[in-house]
């Protein structure tokens, strides 16, 4: 067989792998992972119903509204599904079918690419590696489809880019324009990594075309591409780019650009252990640019460095503050990545096979080996041969050692990608299809980030999803998605900058409260300590007998958040037919500390307390600092530089014992008792509050032998004054969020639970609520009075 029909041969086989290894992985477990799938199945329903079409209108990610993911791939794949027929519930194999399409011509992509700067047998080994590589296959696991389509048009552009003069000049200004404007139309970031990669390139191209064994004309034919395929989408473009830029939350400075910066440089930062060693491609390409070049500046190996350099430098834009989810350059960083294992696979197999071949051949020359098998066996070692088995060990190395590529699914890695990154289940499909049956076309619905971003684009209903401010772009869906975290996760949140208090209600043991503390250089607080409805017992003598309740035994009677010009308070109510129990938490402006008054009263004349016991839930890391008057309790979390604190300020206050857990049990819970002595009604309050240290706070707590102690007591002292000095107002301080209110401010009709028990009673005991699907994965409820 000619050696070009077997190398297509290879490429076809490689190919066919590679798509039937993508749709394998994505329906591994019955749907396709990813929650992305989702927000672009709501696109295509955006743009493809009835009235006049708006590519930047989302009428149902994160509640409706301006959307700024551009429309290249959602336009193809819809027009698949009108030219397929392949509706309802065969649009998500549509999506399946098309990004493995499209990653699987990543792979051809990759192989051309590579033997036009390298050589053939380099460029198979790198379509081998591209077809299970991990982050391409894992950008399809998360549902990244666009992303995935630019991955495959940025390689095959650069390689036209490279093969220039093998092409007339309007065939080739053809071809790369409309490429360039499919980029422009479908990925935003892609075209910000190409633009750079490109415009980088050509400008040294201007400046040292020698150098680069070019000369500048070259520079005009890259350019000119990126300008007509700019025009060619220029109607989208001209509309685009305004709303990008008042709308993107990365580029202004609105309060949605600050919560998603702030959570961004939190929580996707890439650490530089990871950046510094990929820098060695760049010297890498430059000694094989003089392996295969003479020399080491040639233009392809040149296109490669820069290549690199562009996606490593923006991986670290957190060092200037500048907010993007740097993970995401890694992806395009992958293909350069993987060519360079590819080359040196290569080259290190033709090395050892030349190697011993040549000792082979000099054997030869020696008198004739005596073992016959073994003989004809050393006959059978060509260098071709040789080089075949060099090349099948590196590449099983390859899989096995290295992380960039993707096990079988139905190994322990392979399986716990895809798991992770799996959302949907037939239950959960169940319960999206009887939603869109029983509901009206405009009912707003509440779920949690992933499943909400499928049931917004498959049932198509307007989702307010729970989706972390990291993961956002636009600033009208920072408030809509603030508000879903908050409705599914409590019932009652107060910040005022200094410390965050959140309760669950009466309906839910658990956080009751919640205390966390403001970390620096952090946008999500730190939980650290909690009391629970579950463990708070009232021990009582109703008449001769001795009765022990637990308050989340007691029914609610009321919940609800009273504002003052400097506070903000939690107040709620238990009661049975023996006593009532009423708990006020009070947050007040720029105080780290708030106050905690409890009310106890018998509602029967037989009945009087004996004693109230609360477990404290602490993330302490050394025992509690106690004074010896129980007037202070200190719990400190060294690891965070944490500080909690309880200052019971007046005698009836104080806990009669303070009983820490050991340290086998990580100090925590605390055990606070109070002994009632057959009391009818006992009211007390104290301070509960939160903060984080700094090492000059501690250093300066006394002299000689450095104590928590003193850190403790000091700041005790320190708080109680603040409030002595409170503003007269403050409510711009307060960040507030009562579920009650918001569920009618913003006209939500269902709330979904999707794989969340723990929170059913918050809602099935709430007649705010009314239970109307329910099976073994999703309950979804009625808000009572706000249907459409």
């Amino acid at each position: 067989m000619h050696q070009a029909n077997r190398t297509h041969l290879v490429l076809l086989l490689i190919f066919t792998f590679s798509f039937c290894y993508r749709l394998l992985l994505i329906f591994w477990e019955g749907f396709p992972p990813g929650a992305d799938i989702g927000l672009h199945n709501s696109v295509i329903y955006s743009i493809t119903g009835s009235g006049p079409t708006d590519f930047l209108y989302n009428y149902f990610h994160i509640g409706g509204g301006v959307s700024l993911t551009f429309p290249g791939y959602h336009i193809f794949t819809s027009g698949v599904m009108l030219l397929t027929g392949m509706t309802g519930a065969m649009e998500y194999v549509v999506h399946a079918l098309v990004v493995a399409l499209f990653s699987s011509l990543t792979v051809l992509c990759a192989f051309l690419l590579t033997k036009r700067i390298w050589s053939t047998s380099a460029a198979c080994i790198v379509a081998i590696l591209a077809a299970i590589s991990r982050f391409d296959i894992e950008m399809i696991m998360w549902a990244g489809y666009p992303n995935v389509i630019t991955l495959m048009l940025i390689p095959l552009t650069f390689y036209l880019y490279l093969q220039r003069e093998r092409f007339s000049k309007l065939p080739f200004i053809g071809s790369t324009s409309i490429l360039v404007g499919s980029l422009f139309l479908t990925h935003s970031l892609s075209v910000g990594i190409f633009g750079a990669i490109a415009v980088a390139t050509l400008l040294v191209i201007l400046v040292a075309p020698k150098t680069l064994m070019t000369n500048r004309k070259t520079a005009f034919y890259w350019f000119l591409p990126i300008v007509l395929g700019a025009v060619l989408v220029s109607p989208f473009l001209i509309q685009a780019v305004p709303a990008y830029l008042s709308d993107n939350a990365y580029l202004n400075g609105s309060s949605g650009s600050s919560d998603i910066g702030s959570a961004t440089l939190s929580a996707r930062v890439l650490s530089l252990w990871i950046v510094v060693p990929l820098f060695g491609l760049i010297p890498a390409f430059l000694i094989l640019s003089k392996k295969f070049y003479d020399r080491w500046l040639a233009l392809p190996a040149f296109l490669l460095c820069v290549w690199v350099f562009v996606c490593l430098v923006f991986t670290q834009g957190y060092l200037v503050k500048i907010p993007f989810d740097y993970n995401r350059f890694l992806y395009f960083l992958i293909l350069p990545l993987i060519m360079f294992t590819g080359v040196l696979i290569d080259y290190g197999s033709e090395t050892f096979a030349k190697v011993i071949d040549t000792y082979r051949s000099f054997s030869q020359r020696a008198p004739r080996i005596s073992h016959l098998r073994l003989y004809r066996f050393s006959l059978n070692l060509t260098r071709k041969n040789l080089y075949t088995v060099f090349v099948l060990f590196f590449l099983v190395f390859s899989f096995v050692a290295i992380p960039i590529f993707m096990t079988p699914p139905s190994t322990n890695v392979g399986q716990s990608i895809q798991s992770f990154y799996q959302t949907m289940s037939a239950k959960g499909w169940e319960a999206l299809q009887w939603a869109k049956a029983n509901s009206a076309s405009n009912a707003v619905f509440v779920a949690d980030a992933e499943y909400g971003w499928w049931f917004g684009g498959f049932a198509q209903r307007p989702t307010l999803s729970a989706v972390d401010p990291q993961y956002l772009s636009l600033n009208r869906e920072v408030d809509n998605a603030t508000f879903a975290r908050n409705l599914l996760d409590t019932n009652y949140v107060i910040d005022n900058g200094y410390v965050q208090v959140r309760e669950d209600g009466g309906y839910l043991g658990r956080h009751n409260p919640e205390f966390l503390a403001k970390i620096r250089n952090e946008y999500y607080p730190y939980p650290f300590f909690n009391f629970d409805n579950d463990e708070i017992e009232i021990t009582l003598q109703n008449g001769t007998d001795t009765q022990i309740v637990y308050l989340s035994d007691a029914p609610v009677k009321d919940m609800h958040l009273e504002s003052t010009p400097n506070s903000q308070s939690i107040i709620v109510t238990y009661g049975n037919e023996l006593f009532n129990y009423t708990q006020k938490v009070t947050v007040y402006a720029q105080s780290a500390l708030a106050n905690v008054t409890v009310t106890l009263t018998a509602t029967d004349p037989n009945v009087a307390f004996a004693a109230l016991r609360y477990s404290l839930h602490t993330k302490s890391t050394i025992a509690p600092v106690i004074s010896a008057d129980n007037s202070n309790l200190g719990l400190v979390d060294t690891d965070m530089k944490t500080l909690g604190q309880l200052s019971f300020t007046s005698p009836q206050s104080r806990p009669d014992y303070i009983t820490p857990s050991d340290a086998s049990k990580d100090y925590s819970p605390v055990q606070l008792k109070y002994t009632l002595d057959l009391q009818t009604k006992v009211d007390f309050s104290f301070y509960m509050g939160t903060y984080q240290y700094t090492d000059t706070e501690y250093a300066q707590t006394g002299s000689g032998e450095l104590t928590f102690e003193a850190l403790v007591n000091q700041n005790a002292q320190a708080q109680l004054n603040k409030l002595q000095q409170l503003p007269a107002t403050g409510q711009s301080d307060f960040a507030v969020f009562d579920y009650q209110k918001e569920l009618v401010v913003r006209a939500v009709s269902y709330v979904i639970l999707f794989n969340n028990p723990e929170h059913l009673p918050r809602f099935v005991d709430d007649s705010l609520f009314s239970l109307v699907f329910i099976n073994e994965e999703v309950a979804i409820f009625k808000v009572n009075g706000n249907l459409p």
